[in-house]
């Protein structure tokens, strides 16, 4: 079994070309959806352009997160909630996108999207820190978001003062 800052160095390498691949994605969505808005006056095509280069690559991200993390403990049971983490994750990317895409698109008033959208985060952090917890019961070497986040944070400022 792997250590915990094990675990946090494998989750947070990141091949450089997968970063840059992210990026490029986001911009050429961006100003693809943005040429079709501006020229054609086509804004659902536009909107779905955006929404299809955005929500690919981040779900190709958090599916590799979950793929990782699936092999750090052989118990059934703590792969089959970190599949379940990932899969909600990747779901709540797309429910977000589908509901900014149904709002801009006039199919729902700004209302009824801030509450759907309340409601659906909220309820996300319930199931996450849930899983998270039942994780942590199986498993006393389970790295949360939050402490990948709080990592991430540290070595910034260590990388900072040390310059």
């Amino acid at each position: 079994m792997m250590t915990r800052e094990e675990r946090i160095e494998q989750l947070q390498i990141r091949p450089k070309k997968g970063v840059f691949k992210l990026l490029w994605a986001a911009a050429a969505g961006l100003g693809l959806g943005w040429w079709i808005y501006a020229n054609a006056s086509l804004p659902l095509l536009a909107i779905l352009s955006f929404l299809m280069m955005t929500a690919v690559p981040l779900s190709h991200v958090a599916w590799k997160k979950t793929r990782v993390s699936v092999t750090f403990n052989e118990s059934r049971s703590y792969k089959r909630l970190i599949r379940a983490k990932g899969v909600i994750a990747i779901a709540l990317l797309w429910v977000m996108l589908g509901l900014m895409g149904g709002y801009v698109s006039g199919y729902f008033a700004l209302p009824v999207f801030s509450g759907l959208s309340a409601m659906l985060i909220a309820g996300m952090l319930v199931v996450e820190t849930w899983l998270d917890y039942r994780l942590l019961r199986i498993d006393h070497e389970h790295v949360t978001d939050s402490l990948i986040g709080f990592t991430k944070r540290e070595r910034l400022k260590r990388k900072w003062e040390g310059e």
